[in-house]
């Protein structure tokens, strides 16, 4: 019985690296569980210009720029993104705040800025108030 178990286990095994190592997704995804940070946002952020659709990877490569503190215009834009199209994001109060603070040293006046700012401020009085 063993003998027939360990052949199928080495092959469920061997396929499930190898589907892991050939997607690239999978393989972000792999880096990003291990803490491999870096290495997980070198390959979301060549998958994200190949496929601007797909929102998983607005998620995933938020949360890298996130974890990693970067708050360049490049984070700033997929921050804004991740606000706009209201995708589901752990740190969004935080990225929230973030992108406000971007809009007010810019002088941005328009709606979509005012508001993003007072829903930060809001959020900031409700924490003060605790």
């Amino acid at each position: 019985m063993t003998l027939i178990i360990v052949p199928i286990v080495f092959l469920v095994v061997f396929l499930a690296i190898g589907l892991v190592w050939f997607s690239p997704e999978l393989r972000g995804d792999f880096f990003l569980w291990r803490g491999q940070i870096r290495k997980a946002r070198k390959i979301y952020e060549p998958l994200m210009d190949q496929n601007p659709e797909k929102l998983s990877l607005y998620k995933k490569l938020a949360k890298i720029y996130y974890l990693e503190n970067r708050r360049d215009k490049k984070a700033l834009r997929l921050f804004e993104v991740i606000i706009r199209l209201r995708i589901p994001f752990e740190w969004k109060d935080e990225i929230v705040t973030e992108v406000a603070k971007h809009y007010v040293t810019e002088g941005r006046k328009d709606a979509e800025a005012i508001k993003l700012i007072e829903k930060a401020v809001d959020r900031e009085i409700k924490q003060l108030r605790g």
